[in-house]
């Protein structure tokens, strides 16, 4: 059973869902394996937990 595995800053349910839609979709082009088989994980983390270039993404964010 092949596993995705996505860590992200936050997101919509709208966005998530189509995440999961398009990565599954992309999966099975690729493999040839069937959708009933992927699983997709995503992990959210808040932006104070996230850094870029010794930043938090929150920071990036705010401008600072």
């Amino acid at each position: 059973m092949p596993v995705i595995s996505i860590t992200m800053g936050p997101s919509t349910e709208e966005q998530k869902k189509m995440l999961i839609e398009r990565l599954t979709a992309d999966a099975m082009d690729i493999t040839h394996i069937g959708a009933e088989h992927f699983t997709v994980l995503l992990n959210e983390l808040p932006y104070e937990n996230l850094g870029v270039g010794g930043r938090t993404v929150k920071e990036i964010r705010a401008g600072k």
